[in-house]
């Protein structure tokens, strides 16, 4: 089931949710690179092997949430140039309008339910 084009006050809305979200993930990824890296980028060292099993597993913790995050980063940066090309609310699959209820939940969504939920069957 299409959804409606998104009025100007909508797209205004998602643009303020989305420069939001791209703050608060940006500061995400700050820290993750500080748990991660350690200060300057250089892990500080560890005294015992237990510490040292435990900070690896805590970096290998922070790179991960860090991906994920830096993937989120993209996928809103990619929203909001759809905004500027008016094409934000647009499935990218099927060029159907994607419906507010699903943009209001994702706002960097790319694709409607129903395109969605065909990619990751195909992924999978």
């Amino acid at each position: 089931m299409p959804g409606k084009r998104p009025t100007a006050a909508d797209i205004e809305s998602f643009r303020t949710i989305l420069v939001q979200m791209r703050g608060m993930i940006t500061g995400d990824i700050s820290d993750l690179e500080r748990d991660a890296f350690g200060i300057d980028g250089e892990k500080a060292g560890v005294d015992t092997t237990a510490d040292s099993g435990s900070d690896s597993h805590y970096q290998e913790f922070s790179l991960e949430l860090l991906q994920l995050d830096e993937n989120s980063l993209r996928a809103i940066d990619e929203a909001l140039d759809r905004i500027e090309t008016g094409e934000f609310g647009r499935c990218q699959t099927c060029k159907e309008w994607i419906m507010k209820g699903r943009l209001r939940t994702v706002p960097h969504a790319r694709n409607c339910i129903a395109c969605q939920r065909a990619l990751e069957q195909e992924a999978s």
